[in-house]
């Protein structure tokens, strides 16, 4: 034990007798009760400090220390342009427009979209296998917590099952579909897939189909109104199916014939059969009364579908995983009600998270549904098929713009050339940087990682102008992150980025490496087990943590940041939800695809490092003045001079190894697992950062000895 407590049985001395950080132990502090009088007065201290549950909680007696410094570097007074957005040069904005066509989700609402759908598409079939070690470990594979669940994946064979599963009997109405997947894996694109391409047309003919986009409906009022609803889906199907003629009078004849022939042989109207001309200004004023009321009419709709016309309504709702609770709930119930009036086939998109935790509670545990798991593609293959895309299908135009003082014309060939080189730098090499931090980072959620290539493509840092002027120009991997973290902002904040800080503790921490211990943990404990067992109880992980010293709700808290960033990920699906409301203490935990990239590539990179300290606490005063004097203002441009970036770098470096002698755990002998133990920076640093270091300043003499030549050779000149 580092702590103890030496006591006569009246007076008490409690200090840390052991350092493992090389300083004297005598020079710690003590805190010390002075007979039995000073401990009744202070005696929720001694309580706290030497109570069984706190030295269990803790894995050690904790002696409070007050806060002496902390500070963060983009808080100095002297920078500027902090709430300033770097301005995108003229050229961005031109190519805003193919951006927003491809790079974001495929939206099926212009011309070019159904095409887009068929040249962009990806089926799991067409991914290539993973050489890594690892690939079954990071498969997104169908769960485990429901049977009923079919075990195809996201290939054609998923959509030849649902096609078969609506048309199985056209007198029976088929359980409702529900179509689960994580997080971003591309369940809408396989919808709109599914019914655009994937259906042929004899089905469609058969099945009329009406999408309804629940993103469009953000308010549970409209979501609860069954009438406002109905009526959107009617105005849907009239919209999406005029060959049905749904809104010829003569056909509406025929949906109300039964009630109309009921009228005229028996009830009121049976007056008027001699009357032609008034028999038929009753029945327009019955079906323009009908036409009023969306529910009633809608039923009547689905049921003249099925009989006479042998069609059966499809009803389609997606995306209501991305509203509140609440609403998806009223959504779930619309979904219900919609398939139990209309006689309809209905089909409903959910995240795994969401279905683990409803499955079995009413209202969702009234369905029987036919279940299919919706498994993420290859994300190089989607970006590999977006990017051609654009090179084979777009006509490019002249443009000009206005860089740096300069005004560029650029011809349409330029423009190409800008997707060109995006390509040969991703695809060219098979092990390409980018590519790798876009699938490692992001993967299975094939949206973020479009997000992250879309932000690269628009941010004010990408260097638009020397992709477009050179024939060939290799985007480096650092310009790339860059653009992605910082986007248009000036300096790199923890809150609001797509890259993760790793060295910014939780709440009520000031120890910057337990995340990074947490992830080195679930690594070696999945790799002492040949990869057979992926998932670890979070309550071992916790009893092997606190019997090194550390505080267990501390740990739960970094825990929960991992989580909700998708380094780590839980059996029970929960990091796939928005709200994360179960203990995670009773669930078991496995690092993701994501934590394994961040502890093992990123964080040993010099650009990860330039980024992140700028919004790491710092707990030491000398530490932050060293780096704070060589942290300076960017330029308009967002450039900081490289020799004063790697300085900064290497005094966050110094600030880290003096922060984990501070806070070096005392291993207990009984645990094997080795990230207890270890020193994280001297593994970052072997892992490739002393030599990314070395790397960098080798460039910035370089350009130091490129520009003296050349002010020699201008010396010459003037001579």
């Amino acid at each position: 034990m580092l702590f103890g407590v030496i006591s006569n049985g009246r007076q008490f001395i409690i200090s840390q007798f052991v350092n493992t950080n090389g300083g004297n132990w005598r020079e710690n502090n003590a805190i010390i009760f002075n007979g039995l009088d000073d401990i009744e007065n202070r005696f929720i201290e001694f309580y706290e400090l030497l109570s069984y549950e706190s030295v269990v909680n803790s894995g050690k007696i904790v002696i409070k220390e007050k806060k002496e410094f902390e500070r963060k570097l983009i808080q100095k007074s002297t920078l500027r342009r902090k709430r300033d957005k770097l301005i995108r040069n003229d050229l961005s904005d031109k190519l805003i427009t193919i951006i927003d066509a491809i790079f974001r989700e495929i939206n099926y609402n212009e011309e070019l979209d159904k095409n887009s759908l068929n040249e962009c598409y990806v089926f799991n079939e067409d991914v290539e296998k993973h050489h890594s070690e690892m690939k079954l470990m990071f498969s997104d594979s169908p769960p485990k917590f429901d049977e009923r669940i079919s075990k195809v994946r996201n290939t054609v064979n998923t959509q030849k099952a649902i096609e078969e599963t609506m048309l199985a009997d056209s007198t029976i109405l088929p359980n409702p579909i529900i179509l689960i997947g994580g997080k971003g894996v591309g369940k809408t694109s396989f919808i709109k897939y599914f019914y655009n391409v994937s259906l042929n047309e004899k089905t469609k003919k058969k099945i009329p189909i009406v999408y309804i986009d629940f993103i469009k409906y953000n308010s549970i009022d409209l979501i609860k109104d069954t009438s406002y609803m109905f009526r959107e889906i009617l105005d849907k199907l009239y919209e999406d199916h005029p060959s049905l003629n749904l809104e010829n009078y003569n056909i509406l004849k025929r949906i109300y014939k039964k009630e109309i022939k009921q009228k005229t042989e028996q009830g009121l109207w049976s007056i008027y059969r001699q009357k032609p001309e008034i028999l038929e200004e009753k029945i327009n004023e019955f079906i323009s009364e009908k036409l009023k009321e969306p529910i009633s009419h809608l039923k009547a709709v689905s049921k003249y579908l099925i009989n006479p016309s042998h069609k059966r309504l499809c009803v389609i709702f997606d995306n209501a995983d991305q509203l509140d609770f609440k609403t998806q709930r009223e959504a779930f119930l619309l979904s219900q009600s919609t398939y139990k009036l209309l006689n309809c086939i209905i089909m409903v998109s959910l995240r795994e998270g969401y279905y683990f935790q409803w499955k079995d509670k009413p209202p969702f545990d009234a369905f029987q549904p036919n279940l299919f798991h919706i498994t993420a593609p290859s994300y190089r293959e989607v970006l590999r098929k977006r990017v051609k895309y654009v090179l084979d299908n777009f006509s490019f135009q002249g443009t000009e713009g206005n860089v740096n003082n300069l005004h560029f014309i650029f011809s349409d060939k330029s423009q190409a050339a800008f997707f060109k080189n995006l390509y040969k730098t991703i695809f060219g090499h098979q092990n390409s940087q980018i590519l790798s931090f876009l699938e490692q980072t992001s993967y299975p959620n094939i949206r973020l990682g479009l997000e992250k290539f879309n932000s690269f493509l628009i941010s004010g840092h990408t260097k638009v102008e020397s992709y477009m002027t050179k024939d060939y120009y290799k985007i480096p991997v650092w310009e790339f992150v860059k653009s992605v973290a910082l986007e248009s902002s000036y300096y790199y904040l923890s809150s609001k980025n797509k890259l993760f800080n790793l060295f910014y503790p939780s709440k009520n921490n000031q120890n910057h490496f337990i995340k990074l211990r947490i992830l080195h943990y679930l690594k070696n404990e999945v790799e002492s087990t040949s990869y057979s067992e992926y998932y670890v109880p979070t309550e071992k992980l916790l009893s092997d943590f606190n019997k090194c010293g550390y505080n267990k709700d501390i740990v739960i808290e970094e825990l929960n940041e991992l989580l909700k960033y998708g380094l780590i990920n839980s059996e029970s699906f929960i990091s796939d939800t928005k709200y994360v409301d179960i203990d995670i203490r009773e669930f078991q935990i496995a690092i993701t695809q994501s934590g394994v990239y961040y502890c093992d590539t990123i964080v040993s990179q010099f650009y990860y490092h330039d980024l992140v300290f700028q919004d790491t606490p710092i707990y030491d005063e000398d530490s932050y003045n060293a780096i704070s004097k060589n942290f300076v203002t960017p330029d308009v441009d967002g450039f900081r001079s490289l020799d004063k970036r790697i300085m900064c770098v290497e005094e966050f470096i110094n600030y880290l190894r003096k922060e984990e002698l501070k806070h070096n755990s005392y291993p207990s002998s009984d645990i094997e697992n080795n990230a207890l133990s270890m020193s994280i920076l001297d593994y970052i640093m072997n892992n490739g950062l002393t030599k990314n270091i070395k790397k960098v300043k080798g460039t910035f003499i370089g350009d130091v000895n490129v520009k003296s030549a050349k002010v020699v050779a201008t010396e010459k000149n003037n001579d």
